[in-house]
């Protein structure tokens, strides 16, 4: 058994990259069956195994998977965990089309689900060989435990051998060991009820301008717009959604990228800082870029989910500014340095002290407002620091703050650009102008 579920399925990485990136990560399950079919062509040219694939590759080579089963292999299905039954038979009943034959194993789930989704068998976790392992030009995502990342790409040099090793003593497929008829026919369509009517888009919804700092992220446009795209989708029955891009003097590839990326879009402004100025430079600068009524920043490297948006646009009745809380009884962490929250959390309740105020979070970019409450407010520290200045003003000029549990992840592409020291000394500073009640 071969299996060719995509890179960013590893087992191990379960914990640290969730299903919600998976989206923006580059599909390169293709490549890995073509880098297999290619092994076993030189080493074992009248071997047949099974190939578990992700069903996203009939959208990416279906011409492959056709020849796949022209070949003599047997095509299984690779699934999430936490597919449901009627995504399953969903798949299947494409993969069938696509082959014009019965497909028998799901690897991924449990034996009930499968049999309920019309499976004959479950292909068992870690059997046979890893194909992403055979891929050497896979991304290599930051942000991950050290362990982890070594498992996962430091092995890969010895892919090919493990292939050559497992091709010699293959002996058919997995659907053939069982006596299935590999030649069966597809399974009849299952009859489902009419899926229900998609919310339509609302052409009276309030414009809302998402504002993107960016600094030195060309690896992770690409997957930016994919995700953007996504948001805007989810959002275009309680928003119109806007983006205004501000490069903040950027010494990499991000500002020529990012023209051609989006330069041409309509839904899309641009705007360049020609040196660094600081992230919170850079959300001011794209709220004075925009006259829509409401406003929210996300960070470049999507370190926050932004499909939370859509619940945190619906607390603005109740307030000028939602902020997002990983410090939120119900917000959480993943993969950030323990040092790193420490000195988040240290700095966070030093504010909420010193200003008496519950917010469990001062420092977060990723927020929405009320544009008119927020883009008239002066702004004295223009790195990390502004945005628990933001904070600060709109509290003590009578505005109202409310916090949105959320989950804070280490980012996967890029690197942070937070100067530790240089960013606890500057919070110092700020909390004693605070203090002094110079910050109003």
């Amino acid at each position: 058994m071969i299996d060719a579920s995509e890179w960013f399925h590893d087992p191990a990485w379960r914990q640290h990259v969730t299903r919600r990136h998976w989206r923006r990560l580059p599909a390169r399950a293709a490549v890995v069956v073509r880098l297999a079919l290619q092994e076993l062509a030189a080493v074992a040219p009248a071997a047949r195994a099974t190939f578990v694939v992700p069903a996203s590759l009939l959208r990416h080579d279906a011409a492959l998977l056709a020849a796949l089963g022209q070949a003599g292999h047997e095509v299984a299905l690779a699934a999430s965990p936490e597919a449901t039954v009627d995504e399953l038979v969903t798949d299947r009943e494409a993969l069938e089309a696509a082959l014009r034959r019965r497909v028998f194993g799901v690897g991924g789930v449990g034996a009930a689900v499968a049999a309920a989704a019309g499976f004959a068998y479950v292909v068992a976790e870690g059997e046979g060989f890893v194909a992403w392992r055979l891929d050497g030009g896979q991304p290599r995502l930051v942000g991950l435990p050290k362990r982890v990342f070594a498992n996962h790409y430091d092995r890969q040099h010895e892919a090919a051998a493990a292939l050559r090793a497992f091709a010699g003593a293959a002996d058919g497929t997995l659907a053939a060991a069982r006596g299935l008829d590999t030649g069966a026919s597809p399974l009849p369509p299952r009859a489902r009820p009419a899926p229900p009517p998609a919310v339509p888009a609302r052409a009276d919804a309030p414009r809302l301008a998402i504002v993107v700092p960016l600094k030195d992220e060309e690896h992770g446009l690409d997957a930016l717009l994919v995700e953007l795209d996504a948001v805007k989708g989810r959002l275009a029955d309680v928003a119109r959604c806007e983006f205004v891009f501000v490069d903040d003097g950027s010494s990499d590839r991000t500002w020529p990228l990012l023209q051609q990326l989006a330069g041409t879009r309509a839904d899309s402004r641009l705007v360049r800082h020609p040196h660094n100025r600081g992230v919170a430079a850079a959300i001011r600068t794209g709220l004075l870029a925009t006259d829509a009524p409401l406003a929210a920043s996300i960070d470049g490297d999507l370190s926050y989910d932004p499909m939370e948006l859509r619940a945190m646009l619906a607390r603005l009745d109740e307030a000028d500014v939602v902020t997002a809380s990983p410090y939120h009884p119900a917000g959480g962490v993943r993969n950030v340095p323990g040092w790193r929250l420490l000195l988040s959390r240290t700095l966070s309740a030093a504010y909420r002290l010193l200003l008496r105020r519950p917010i469990r979070t001062w420092t977060a970019c990723f927020r929405v407002y009320r544009r008119e409450v927020v883009s008239p407010l002066p702004l004295v520290h223009e790195g990390f620091l502004g945005t628990a200045e933001l904070l600060v003003r709109v509290l003590r000029r009578g505005g109202r703050v409310v916090e949105h549990p959320c989950v804070l992840e280490a980012r996967l592409f890029g690197f942070s650009k937070m100067r530790v020291l240089r960013t606890i000394r500057g919070h110092l500073r700020l909390l004693w102008q605070v203090a002094r009640g110079r910050i109003t």
